[in-house]
């Protein structure tokens, strides 16, 4: 089954500074979302919500965030198949680099085979690296 891991806060949310259950969707991310569950797509919810204000505690994250995490899914009608929480979260300054990442801006403008052919090239680049590796 073909996967899409996205992240909630800044992704399926729109990054201001509210209450989490009163921020507003990113129409444009969703309605992309829902493209790819009709293609077959299975959606998992990976989030780092909570993990600073429970200090990486996910049973206290899974009593006390994740009812809300379901409840704002679902108001704003976003698909999903399964919710998982405790990502590390990179704190303010931080970021996360991963081979298979998109930006939301891209998720939404290109098209599958246009993000298939973006991370391809990470596999080219990666494979020139290893190959300088060996000739040196």
């Amino acid at each position: 089954m073909k996967n899409i891991v996205i992240d909630l806060d800044g992704t399926l949310t729109e990054d201001i500074d509210v209450e989490y259950s009163d921020k507003p969707v990113r129409v444009e991310v969703v309605k992309k979302l829902k493209e790819y569950k009709a293609m077959g797509f299975n959606i998992i919810i990976s989030t780092s919500r909570g993990m600073r204000t429970y200090n990486g505690d996910i049973g206290k994250i899974n009593a006390k965030v994740l009812p809300d995490i379901v409840e704002w899914l679902n108001k704003h009608n976003i698909p999903y198949d399964s919710i998982m929480v405790g990502k590390a979260w990179c704190g303010f300054d931080g970021f996360y680099i991963d081979d298979k990442a998109i930006r939301p801006s891209e998720f939404v403008q290109k098209s599958y085979t246009e993000i298939q052919d973006m991370l391809s090239q990470e596999v080219a680049y990666k494979q020139i690296i290893c190959d300088k590796s060996k000739n040196s």
